[in-house]
């Protein structure tokens, strides 16, 4: 993938304007100084694969879904992510590189890099 094409994928999350956490939200107040001043920035949304798992059995509101892939991704921006994963290939592992390449009901869908 194109450096460019990486540099220009990005993820929504909240920052808080009084100690500068990033949160992935939704929520109020900041976990960290509970401040209410949190703000929607952009942040590049490449990463790495922490652990990911197929579900087989989705819950009657994601039952047509089914199945699909779910993801934990640390963030190049320092900020851990629960998102989607796109089709993944048998050897991925956690380490992966990824990338955000859209969302789909306000929740982050990643798919693998090529090495």
């Amino acid at each position: 993938m194109p450096k460019r094409e990486i540099e220009d994928c990005q993820i929504n999350v909240l920052h808080c304007e009084n100690c500068g956490t990033l949160d992935p939200g939704p929520r109020s107040l900041c976990p960290k100084c509970h401040s209410a001043e949190l703000a929607e920035i952009a942040v590049p949304g490449a990463g790495t694969l922490l652990s990911w798992t197929t579900i087989r059995r989705p819950p009657t509101a994601f039952r047509e879904e089914g199945p699909y892939h779910i993801a934990v991704v640390d963030l190049d921006a320092k900020l851990r992510v629960t998102a989607r994963l796109t089709a993944p290939s048998p050897g991925i592992a956690p380490g992966a590189r990824v990338l955000c390449v859209g969302t789909r009901n306000d929740v982050p869908v990643f798919q693998e890099i090529d090495a």
